[in-house]
C-alpha cells in the first residue's frame, strides 16, 4: 500500500466533525500504517509550509482527509510548489459533498477505503487552471463553474447548516430572482455572447452533491469538458431538473454539452471551484501540461455530453 504517509486533517471539515473522527479513526490507521504520520493545521495558511516539509523530508504519499475544499487547498500547494511530480496524492473523502471523490470511485467508509487503497489503483490526473486578469491564479481538480453555479456556492458559504443537498435546495430557493449575468465565451474555434445561467468547466464528472453538470468530463484526458446553458426559461429548468443528477443534461434545449482545450469567459460573473468561492471573473481556463498521481478505485469511462 502506502510508504511512509503523511495524513493532512482538515478539522472543520464536515461540518466541524473531522477532528472527532480522526480522534477515533488514527488507532484503526495505525494498524495499517506503522509509520503513518499525521498533522491536523489550525488553518489554511499553514498547508504550504505543511507541504514543503513533507516534500523535503522525502514524503511520497500525501493523504488529503477532508472534503473537495481540503483537496482543492492541498492540490493548490502542490502546485505552487512544483511539487507534482514529487509524491502522489490520496483524497479520503470527510466532507459534505466529497464530489471528486465520486468520479474516482473512493468509498467514504474508512473499512472499504483501506480497501480500495489495498488494490493499489492510480491515475495521472489533470489539473485545471483559473488565470484571472489580476493576474491571480488559481488551479481546480474537479469542476469549475460560473454563473448561478458561483452564485449558490458563495451562498451556501454562508450557511451554517452543511449537508450535500444544500446546493440543490439553494438552486430551488434563489434561482427565479437571479438574473444571468450578460458574457462572452470563447473557446477553441468557438464564440457565444449573451446572459448565461451557467459554465462549468470540468476534469470530474461531479459536483453539488452528486449532480452531473459535466457528465462527459474524465480526470486523464486532454481536453476540459465544458456544458455551458445561455438565459432559459424557468419553466424548462425545473421541468429538466432532474437530469442534473444524470448523464443527461446536454439533452435539454439550449444546453451545450462540449469539450475545449481552453477557454476564456469575459464580463463579470461570481467564480468558483471544487466548491470554493473564489470572487469575480473576467476568467480564462486551460489544463495544466504536468499530472498528479492519485490514488483512485475503478473509474468508470465518461460518457461524453451532446451537443444541442
Amino acid at each position: 500500500m502506502f510508504i511512509r504517509p503523511y495524513f493532512i486533517v482538515n478539522p472543520t471539515a464536515a461540518g466541524g466533525r473531522a477532528a472527532r473522527w480522526w480522534t477515533a479513526a488514527e488507532p484503526v490507521l495505525r494498524r495499517h500504517f506503522p509509520d503513518l504520520q499525521s498533522t491536523v493545521p489550525d488553518s489554511r495558511l499553514e498547508v504550504g509550509m505543511l507541504l514543503q516539509r513533507c516534500l523535503d523530508e522525502g514524503v511520497k504519499t500525501i493523504v488529503g482527509v477532508g472534503g473537495d475544499g481540503t483537496h482543492h487547498d492541498l492540490i493548490n500547494g502542490l502546485v505552487e510548489l512544483d511539487a507534482l511530480d514529487r509524491c502522489t496524492y490520496a483524497p479520503l473523502p470527510l466532507g459534505t459533498g466529497n464530489d471528486w471523490c465520486r468520479t474516482l470511485a473512493v468509498p467514504r467508509h474508512l473499512v472499504r477505503w483501506l480497501s480500495t487503497m489495498e488494490e493499489g489503483l492510480t491515475v495521472d490526473h489533470r489539473i485545471g487552471r483559473l488565470r484571472f486578469d489580476s493576474g491571480r491564479i488559481r488551479y481546480f481538480i474537479n469542476v469549475a463553474g460560473m454563473g448561478y453555479d458561483a452564485e449558490v456556492v458563495r451562498r451556501a458559504r454562508e450557511q451554517k447548516w452543511k449537508h450535500r443537498l444544500m446546493y440543490p435546495l439553494l438552486t430551488a430557493v434563489h434561482l427565479p430572482g437571479y438574473q444571468p449575468p450578460e458574457l462572452i465565451l470563447t473557446y477553441d474555434d468557438s464564440r457565444v455572447t449573451g446572459r448565461f445561467h451557467t459554465i462549468n468547466m470540468g476534469i470530474g464528472r461531479y459536483n453539488g452533491g452528486g449532480m452531473q453538470l459535466v457528465p462527459q468530463a474524465h480526470p486523464t484526458h486532454d481536453t476540459l469538458a465544458l456544458t455551458y446553458a445561455r438565459a432559459l426559461p424557468l419553466h424548462r429548468i425545473a421541468r429538466h431538473s432532474w437530469r442534473f443528477f444524470t448523464d443527461t443534461i446536454g439533452r435539454v434545449k439550449g444546453v451545450t454539452a462540449t469539450h475545449a482545450e481552453s477557454l476564456n469567459v469575459e464580463g463579470v460573473t461570481g467564480v468558483e471551484a471544487d466548491g470554493e468561492y473564489l470572487g469575480l471573473g473576467p476568467v480564462r481556463a486551460d489544463l495544466l501540461k504536468a499530472s498528479l498521481r492519485v490514488h483512485c478505485g475503478r473509474i468508470v469511462e465518461n460518457i461524453y455530453g451532446v451537443t444541442t
